[in-house]
């Protein structure tokens, strides 16, 4: 097979891009690398890798609103820091109790107590005639290992309304 050139395989993660194989990547490519390589990586984990719930087999986290309407309740540990041992990113928010009616919209934070940064947030409602026990799709940027979520909570009723959540996610 002389025909086929000897083309330089770059480093893991490699972003140099000098060369075409830099661009197309590593064949140990992972979620931290720009390459084609580590974005099929990432897909490709995103899609198949098996989904947790946190907290498991256990209750989830509450979180309660301010008692104005839309005004965001205070900040409540989702997810300790240090529970999450690899990259991760959530995808769903599981409402495990909504006792109260009405529109509510949920913000998720990541990061050390005092240094949260916003990751997402998501709407839902609970009406008289149902519950709202189900998980809302959720979308955020890899987090990285032992990050600490939190959440905070706000809605149109005028109750300081406490609910559970818990967290889909997979690891990387």
């Amino acid at each position: 097979m002389s025909w086929i050139p000897n083309i330089p395989v770059p480093s893991v993660n490699s972003a140099d891009n000098v060369y075409f194989s830099d661009v197309v990547g590593n064949k140990d490519d992972d979620e931290n690398g720009t390459s084609i390589s580590s974005h099929v990586f990432k897909t490709d984990t995103h899609d198949h890798a098996a989904a947790k719930v946190y907290p498991t087999m256990a209750v989830g986290a509450t979180v309660t609103k301010s008692a104005l309407a839309w005004t965001l309740g205070a900040l409540s540990v989702v997810v300790p820091a240090g529970t999450i041992p690899d990259n991760f990113d959530i995808h769903g928010i599981n409402f495990d109790s909504v006792p109260d009616n009405g529109v509510y919209e949920i913000v998720l934070y990541a990061g050390p107590s005092g240094s949260q940064v916003e990751i997402g947030r998501t709407r839902f409602t609970r009406t008289a005639a149902t519950d709202i026990e189900l998980e809302s799709p959720f979308m955020c940027q890899i987090q990285a290992p032992h990050t600490e979520i939190w959440a905070a909570l706000a809605g149109s009723n005028t109750s300081a309304t406490a609910i559970v959540i818990s967290l889909r996610y997979h690891m990387y």
